[in-house]
Formats: C-alpha cells, sequence, structure tokens
C-alpha cells in the first residue's frame, strides 16, 4: 500500500494535535504530501437571539483570521523539513466537507482524532469521525487521544 497523499482534518482540539504526529510519521514513511483541513462550519443562532454588539459578518472575518493564524502555526511549528504540506479552510458540514475533499483530490489515507471540541453536540449531531469512517473514500485512520475517556453508550 502506498499513501502519497494523506488528508488531516483538524478543529485545533488536544485530540487533533495528538493525531497530527501519526499523519507525520507516515508522511515520512511513504514520502506523503499532507493536506490539513479545517471546517468552519455554519454559525446557527435562535431567530430572538440578541447579538449586542457583534454582527455576524464580524464574528465569521475573526473566526477566519483565527483558522488562518492556527494554520500556519501547524505548518511553521509541527511539519518538520522535508514534508510537503498545504493547509485549506472549507466552509459547511465537517463530515460532508471532509469526504468531498478526500474524493475530489484523489486522498490515499485520512487520519484524524476520534473526539474533537463536541460535547452536547456529539448526542445531538453524530461524531464527525464516526460518519467520515463509514463513508470515505480511502482508508481512515483513527487517533484516540489517551486522556479521552471510553463511555458505553
Amino acid at each position: 500500500m502506498q499513501f502519497t497523499r494523506i488528508l488531516v482534518p483538524t478543529d485545533f482540539s488536544e485530540s487533533a494535535k495528538f493525531a497530527l504526529p501519526f499523519a507525520i510519521d507516515l508522511a515520512q514513511k511513504y514520502h506523503s504530501k499532507l493536506f490539513i483541513i479545517h471546517v468552519v462550519e455554519p454559525i446557527v443562532v435562535p431567530v430572538d437571539f440578541a447579538w449586542g454588539t457583534y454582527s455576524y459578518p464580524d464574528i465569521e472575518k475573526q473566526l477566519g483570521g483565527f483558522v488562518e493564524e492556527s494554520m500556519a502555526k501547524i505548518l511553521k511549528d509541527h511539519i518538520p523539513p522535508g514534508i510537503e504540506a498545504e493547509a485549506t479552510q472549507l466552509n459547511g458540514k465537517s463530515w460532508r466537507e471532509i469526504i468531498t475533499f478526500a474524493k475530489e483530490q484523489e486522498m490515499d489515507l485520512i487520519v484524524m482524532a476520534t473526539h474533537g471540541l463536541s460535547g452536547l453536540s456529539h448526542a445531538l449531531y453524530g461524531s464527525t469521525t464516526e460518519k467520515v469512517v463509514r463513508k470515505a473514500p480511502c482508508p481512515v485512520l483513527t487517533v484516540r487521544h489517551p486522556d479521552v475517556k471510553f463511555e458505553m453508550p
């Protein structure tokens, strides 16, 4: 098996940071290119929610700046010399954008954390990782952070 194109989705959580070295190690062994992506999900707000002094476009702009800075930091601080890597910001539902990107860019492998920033949202919407594993066009390596405890459903 040859992994020449490895996709690494991140939500900047500790679990995602823990999964990155696994992707880097595989990229070094297989001389692969890393594709690091972050998906910004749409902000859903109840109609009667008062934004106060903030506006929706301002929040989107600030979030976009945070994502750009965070992705640049990953490339600068964590990707060793000699590994080709690029970072991409996408917008939409995380699992759908990850799968679409993997198909369109012909990824050979996806490396991602089993848990992210979600808490209650997992109970409401299901796990992004679970959906990616079920629908991905390529193998998926899931990495569990050692501090994340298994909970029986």
